[in-house]
């Protein structure tokens, strides 16, 4: 059985896009064998290390002189025995600092020493790319502001991301979610983005992975206090922007600070763990399970579920009988090896999910709302929580909400077909990517901007 597992003038003029407190991440710019060659192994003399497989131009690893086959063996006082390890070094670099890289090269050791080159920042032949940063805790945080140039942007969305830790900074050019922001910028939006945790230039963080839901949201919280503070920006034409997990975040941020409109596409309404059992039910269902075995699967794991959500029992302790072990898999993805759950979050992001009233947030919220759901959105399950949502805001706060079905639209804003057609490709992953790359869907901004700009003069 499977299971769920600029400099311009707009009113004022911008700031800098560097700020004077974040130095830029630096760009390491090797790529490795994930498994050395047979070959390599013996022709290197590989014992441990990460094997040079190429060396992209105008990075730090470059201007060193790092070339093909060589052993990185230590990136200054960071010891390299895998190439995982590169990852976790590559994280503490900073543009124009020092850097030493041990490596084996024909079997000699050999020192490199240089600056680091730091990462090329996002630019754009139509709009402005404003870095800014605003000081969290004992850190700081990077932001990013973009809109065209020489034009007045019809409003600031604040976008809010999605559950998996990733950098919101300088995507690949057909990465959906820069796609979708760069929709809206040029629909004639400005869009406010920030990082969370270590993700990006973000100084003083902690690790993404290991964090919980409470301390996120209390990031996006201050992202939004500093939003309100930029001078260029009119605070009386927010909207905030939630794609999948960040449709949670919207309605909390949106209950304390009133923006004039919300939108969510692929999220939630329910409480987190009702989600997850939905989707364990409804996700299993189209990938051909059946429903009766399903249900007693799910009766047999729920004491354990609930008693990870509704009591103080973390999920070490709840995986010590086997019974409770399979629940933890089963429903939160959780692997007891790296203790991490789905989307390599930690299982108490999940937990802390759970405890946010999301139907009192919304009823407290002003805003006007949009909802939208992709025809084949299996990630948010079906479209019944967005009819849902929809219906309680109009129940509260008559003709406030609407609904928008996004026909043959994926989670992540492809345009592929029926739910059907998308659960085919998925016994084919890399045959789906390679399609799926250039099947962006701009109708789901062309509706989603027309319906804020109508919500902006309500």
């Amino acid at each position: 059985m499977k299971y769920l597992a600029l400099v311009v003038l707009l009113f004022t003029q911008l700031p800098p896009s560097y700020s004077q407190h974040i130095k830029r991440k630096g760009s390491l710019g090797i790529g490795f064998y994930t498994k050395t060659p047979d070959s390599l192994v013996a022709k290197l003399h590989y014992e441990k290390g990460a094997v040079v497989r190429l060396v992209l131009p105008n990075t730090t690893a470059a201007a060193l002189g790092v070339q093909n086959n060589d052993i990185i063996t230590r990136i200054n006082q960071i010891p390299i025995a895998q190439p995982a390890d590169v990852a976790i070094a590559a994280k503490t670099l900073r543009e124009s600092e020092k850097i030493e890289i041990g490596l084996k090269r024909n079997n000699i050791p050999v020192v490199l020493n240089g600056q680091v080159i730091a990462r090329p920042g996002e630019i754009s032949a139509t709009a402005n790319v404003v870095y800014g940063e605003f000081a969290y805790k004992k850190g700081y945080v990077r932001t990013i502001y973009k809109t065209l140039k020489g034009k007045k942007p019809l409003g600031t969305i604040y976008f809010l991301q999605g559950l998996p830790c990733y950098s919101m900074d300088n995507f690949q050019e057909l990465d959906k979610t820069k796609q979708a922001l760069d929709a809206m910028v040029d629909r004639g939006f400005a869009v406010y983005r920030m990082e969370k945790f270590d993700m990006g230039d973000n100084v003083n963080m902690p690790p993404c992975e290991t964090m919980g839901y409470h301390e996120e949201l209390e990031m996006y919280k201050a992202g939004y206090q500093n939003l309100l503070k930029l001078d260029y920006v009119d605070t009386s034409r927010i909207i905030l922007f939630g794609h999948s997990m960040g449709g949670i975040t919207a309605p909390l941020l949106a209950e304390q600070f009133q923006p004039k409109a919300v939108v969510v596409y692929g999220t939630g309404f329910k409480p987190w763990m009702e989600y997850l059992m939905d989707a364990f039910l409804i996700q299993s269902q189209y990938r051909g399970e059946d429903l009766a075995t399903l249900r007693d699967t799910l009766e047999k794991i729920k004491p354990h579920i609930y008693n990870y959500f509704y009591t103080n029992a973390t999920a070490e302790e709840i995986c010590k009988t086997p019974e409770g072990q399979f629940a933890m898999e089963v429903i939160l993805g959780y692997n007891p090896s790296t203790k991490l759950a789905a989307s390599g979050r930690s299982p108490l992001c999940f937990k802390e999910l759970n405890q946010h009233n999301l139907a009192r947030a919304w009823r407290n919220t002003g805003s006007e709302v949009l909802a939208i759901y992709g025809e084949c959105d299996i990630a948010a399950n079906n479209a019944d929580d967005h009819i849902a949502l929809v219906n309680y805001i109009n129940k509260n706060r008559p003709g406030k909400g609407t609904f928008w079905l996004a026909p043959k639209t994926t989670h992540t804003f492809e345009e592929i077909g029926t739910m059907e057609e998308y659960i085919k490709w998925e016994s084919t992953p890399e045959a789906f990517y390679q399609y799926a790359a250039t099947r962006f869907n701009p109708k789901v901004f062309d509706y989603a901007c027309n319906w804020m700009k109508e919500a902006l003069v309500k």
